[in-house]
């Protein structure tokens, strides 16, 4: 399957979320069959490589280490149980901010940088597009320092989970 890049949507809910735009990516591909976006998000976090999970953890370490918000002590597991992609859910740190019928946008506010997520399912002749786009806004210098090694990272894992979501989505993907 072929992962393209794309500009950020047009009247999106992501695009207007943030004062700035500091830095942002959009990584796209086709699938043959409907996909409801409220099913995006849980398939997001059930596709990320076990090296990616490594990296995660580290990243919890760190963070904590210098004050900035993790994930410790969030009961993950009724989170993604009771996720129903409505304002006001959350997995992890990723607390939905906005939703249409089309988009469900994740993100957290932090004091280093702010962040968003939108996860996009929409109609593309007689398939169905899926969109994942990022936005970061920077708030301070510790926001562009945490980010340097982040965004390469970001860029490469991104199409591999886009990737696994389609695999998993088929059912050829235990993790």
């Amino acid at each position: 399957m072929k992962i393209y890049q794309l500009p950020l949507p047009q009247n999106s809910i992501i695009e207007k979320a943030l004062p700035r735009i500091d830095y942002f990516d959009v990584y796209a591909m086709e699938t043959g069959r409907p996909v409801p976006v409220e099913q995006l998000p849980k398939l997001f976090f059930e596709s990320f490589p076990t090296w990616f999970m490594a990296l995660m953890g580290l990243r919890e370490t760190v963070a904590g280490w210098i004050g900035l918000k993790t994930a410790k002590g969030m009961d993950l597991r009724s989170q993604f149980k009771n996720f129903k992609g409505e304002v006001g859910d959350s997995i992890a740190i990723f607390n939905v901010m906005g939703r249409s019928e089309q988009e469900i946008m994740t993100g957290e506010n932090d004091k280093h940088l702010d962040f968003r997520l939108s996860y996009f399912s929409r109609p593309k002749g007689t398939k169905t597009e899926i969109l994942m786009a990022t936005t970061v806004q920077f708030n301070n210098w510790l926001g562009r320092a945490y980010f340097f090694p982040v965004k390469p990272i970001h860029r490469l894992v991104m199409p591999i989970i886009l990737r696994r979501m389609e695999r998993r989505r088929k059912g050829g993907l235990s993790n």
